[in-house]
């Protein structure tokens, strides 16, 4: 039987930007820690569960967030409450209900290199 090699992703954090880069085996991604500041209103985004928490399915033609949130986004806190651990359908419910409120919305960005 063979082996095969254990990869041990590498991270390097840059404080001045936010932003991390994840090496694997030769795979470069940055990941860009932001806010976007959601006005009242619907948002008009699809949400999916993921093992990471809630993350961003589609951004809709229209929405307030369009060109600040993207596909692929994880939704790490709302309001400064960590949202790690919601389902998509949770994180959905908690928005709506502040729906009628600003809401700050932190996201990760995976830009590949």
């Amino acid at each position: 039987s063979t082996d095969a090699p254990v990869l041990t992703p590498s991270l390097s954090l840059d404080e001045d930007d936010g932003s991390a880069t994840i090496g694997s085996n030769g795979i470069l991604q940055n990941i860009v820690c932001r806010d976007c500041f959601a006005p009242p209103g619907k948002l008009q985004i699809v949400l999916q569960s993921t093992k990471d928490g809630p993350a961003v399915h589609s951004v809709k033609d229209g929405s307030i967030l369009e060109g600040h949130i993207y596909p692929g986004d994880l939704i790490i806190a709302l309001d400064n409450v960590d949202t790690r651990m919601y389902t998509a359908k949770q994180l959905m419910r908690v928005m709506a209900f502040k729906s009628e409120l600003e809401r700050k919305i932190t996201v990760l960005h995976y830009e590949e290199e």
